[in-house]
């Protein structure tokens, strides 16, 4: 079982799946910053418990959502991209911001 439950979980999946998918399919989607964020995984049974269409499916979102920034950013120039629920997201490390504004918030206990 694992020590984290509820929202900690939640942090570390995505970022499992990135790392994961960054590993075995680096052609499709590279995180050099999630691989960089290994050692905060202290839950190895996150990976061994998820299946593998879960782990793309995830990483899909986070794909799809970098596209979608990246295109919002080009069609706006110079704005601000704000991302809720942040967690241990690494998507401001992804993207060309180039002359965006980031501004990432999550929940803090």
């Amino acid at each position: 079982m694992s020590e984290f439950e509820g929202v900690e979980d939640t942090l570390f999946i995505p970022l499992t799946a990135r790392i994961t998918v960054s590993k075995n399919f680096p052609e499709y989607f590279f995180d050099q910053k999630a691989l960089e964020m290994e050692d905060l995984i202290k839950d190895k049974k996150i990976d061994e418990n998820s299946t593998q269409y879960s782990i793309i499916a995830n990483v899909a979102r986070s794909y799809n959502l970098d596209r979608m920034t990246e295109e919002f950013i080009d069609k706006h120039g110079k704005c601000n991209i704000v991302n809720l629920g942040v967690g241990l997201e690494t998507s401001y490390y992804r993207i060309d911001g180039k002359n965006a504004l980031f501004f990432e918030v999550d929940l803090l206990k």
